[in-house]
């Protein structure tokens, strides 16, 4: 058995790490992780962040609980030396140290080298280094001379879902379609033959050029009359007295559904279930990110058969083939494979035109279940044998 403390537990990817039990003799069910150490909030919630985890007492404390440290994500509330000294004293301890490269620039934070700053600390000094994309492991090759392991993302969908949604893809299309909202107070619009596209701002997350892809979807809709368009956002944003208020959007959203361009859903934050029914609902789905690496959105859209139109950036064009636009502003490939350009914006014309290109596609062909289930058994192999070569001969 090889225990392993994972920075983050709980989350769906990780999670998704463990074998399904369905392969016979799939030789890494010797592998457990332990459960986040709870940080209560200002609020009296609990959540998983800013990772207890990730503090040398924490790791002194409980050293008897774990042989390895996977760091994935979450550790940008840490400092580069606060980092490294994470590490040393793991290792002074004589555990492994994993570390899954999942960002090399962190979707919430503008400046690029706060992100690198960190793997600096971690990349260099970690056992074992995993990323998702072959394209990721050649810039983290060049930046640091570690050969990664390449395990792609595993599904985000539960396997059992996916078979139940995708049984008869039509009608679930139409069931999905037209699920409510997890607070049961917005819908989204019934299902009927037009082609939907959807965009989905959630918190206006710091990489998301909202205003962009709204101006892009005004194109679309005076040029595409037959098609029908969905952008949702968190309730918040539309809240003068939330802190993620932003009128503009706001504005912008609410002026195109007055126009009958968009239909415009306020919502609270989904949980997985209706995420999965209103997302399985549309035909194409429009990514606005300016920035990023990889994405576990286009996983999800890749699990429920929906076409994604994405950003050309970081390494979304190796996972499932995205249909790409190219951003205004960007410079030259960044040896990280980011923008060069932290300026860069949607441009509305190009946005527009690669929207229009999906439609014309359709919709994706759903993800074969057996092929998902066989990728997580097989990337639940390759984490068991990394853990145990990581591990130090004592």
């Amino acid at each position: 058995m090889i225990r392993v403390a994972s920075v983050p537990a709980d989350h769906s990817y990780v999670a998704h790490l463990s074998p399904t039990g369905e392969t016979p003799g799939d030789g890494c069910d010797e592998v457990i992780r332990l459960p986040d150490p709870l940080v209560i909030a200002d609020d009296g919630s609990t959540r998983w962040w800013p990772p207890r985890i990730l503090d040398p007492a924490w790791l002194r404390e409980h050293a008897g609980e774990f042989d390895v440290l996977h760091v994935h994500f979450g550790f940008e509330s840490f400092s580069p030396e606060h980092l490294r000294e994470v590490v040393e004293v793991a290792h002074e301890l004589g555990k492994g140290v994993v570390v899954t490269v999942h960002d090399l620039r962190n979707p919430h934070i503008k400046d690029p080298a706060a992100q690198l700053s960190r793997l600096d600390a971690l990349v260099p000094a970690a056992d074992a280094v995993i990323t998702l994309t072959q394209g990721a492991a050649d810039a983290i090759q060049a930046r640091w001379g570690r050969d990664a392991v390449v395990v792609h993302h595993p599904h985000i969908v539960p396997l059992d879902v996916m078979a139940t949604l995708l049984l008869d893809d039509t009608s679930s299309r139409t069931n999905r379609a037209d699920a409510r909202s997890s607070d049961d107070s917005t819908a989204a619009p019934a299902r009927n033959d037009r082609r939907r596209i959807g965009l989905h701002l959630k918190s206006l997350r710091t990489n998301v050029d909202a205003a962009g892809a709204l101006d892009a979807l005004a194109l679309v809709a005076d040029e595409r009359p037959d098609v029908e368009i969905v952008v949702t956002m968190h309730r918040a944003v539309a809240d003068p007295t939330d802190r993620g208020h932003d009128a503009c959007v706001v504005e912008r959203a609410e002026a195109l559904a007055a126009r009958g361009a968009i239909t415009l859903v306020l919502h609270e934050p989904m949980d997985d279930a209706t995420l999965f029914a209103f997302v399985g609902g549309l035909d194409v789905s429009v990514m606005a990110n300016v920035w990023g690496t990889h994405s576990g959105w286009i996983e999800m859209c890749h699990d429920l058969g929906v076409r994604v139109v994405a950003p050309n950036i970081g390494f979304y064009g190796e996972q499932h083939a995205p249909v790409l636009y190219d951003l205004a502003g960007r410079g030259d490939e960044a040896e990280d494979g980011d923008a060069a350009s932290e300026d860069a914006t949607v441009d509305a014309r190009r946005l527009a035109d690669t929207i229009l290109v999906a439609v014309d596609q359709g919709r994706a062909a759903p993800a074969d279940v057996a092929e998902r289930r066989d990728e997580r058994d097989a990337g639940a192999r390759v984490h068991s044998e990394i853990y145990r070569a990581s591990i130090p001969t004592r």
